[in-house]
């Protein structure tokens, strides 16, 4: 017989299959995407280049960073981590220069 403590902590654990699944689609393609602007920022060199290409490389750590972490977070029950990374994922969008510079 389960506790309801035991039940809560295997529907949690369920559900941190495919949120975890979900985070590491997203850190990988964010991480591709994040270098691949910063590389043609910097064979293209136009006004602001340098804000995209240090975004990019920012970007692109803390999606390695997210990556590991979410894969991580699919076997444990790491609700916290799990929101650090999605926060994490968060400021970089937030941060991206082109939504101030113009």
């Amino acid at each position: 017989m389960m506790t309801p403590a035991q039940r809560r902590d295997a529907s949690i654990s369920f559900a941190m299959l495919p949120i975890g699944l979900g985070l590491v689609l997203a850190a990988a393609i964010g991480s591709v995407a994040a270098l691949a602007l910063g590389l043609s920022e910097l064979i293209r060199q136009d006004g602001n280049w340098g804000w995209y290409a240090g975004w990019a490389l920012g970007a692109a750590a803390i999606g390695v960073r997210n990556l590991v972490r979410s894969l991580q977070n699919m076997s444990a029950l790491d609700v916290g981590g799990t929101l650090i990374t999605i926060a994490l994922s968060a400021a970089i969008v937030a941060a991206y220069p082109g939504w101030w510079l113009a």
